[in-house]
């Protein structure tokens, strides 16, 4: 079965032609979200990242489909204003 796979942000891929943010990935059937992590190495924070198939929020032991399309989107933080501390 192939997947289709959005990797947003820090999660996407470097390559010598420059980011791969988007990539159909071939899988057994059965496979769970946890198989594709460990396939495409992916460093996932459980904490700081979604994981979002066909648009609802996953389990990374969610099994997979033919033609599912998932996104990981990690957390992003941002810090304060600089120069307006105490504001």
């Amino acid at each position: 079965m192939k997947v289709s796979v959005h990797l947003h942000t820090t999660l996407q891929k470097v390559s010598p032609t420059g980011p791969v943010r988007e990539l159909e990935v071939e899988l057994a059937e059965g496979a769970t979200l946890n198989d594709l992590i460990a396939l495409l190495k992916l460093e996932i924070n459980d904490e700081h990242t979604l994981c979002v198939v066909q648009g609802q929020i996953a389990e990374r032991t969610q099994i997979l489909s033919d033609k599912d399309i998932v996104h990981f989107i990690p957390a992003i933080s941002g810090g304060g204003f600089p120069g307006n501390a105490g504001i």
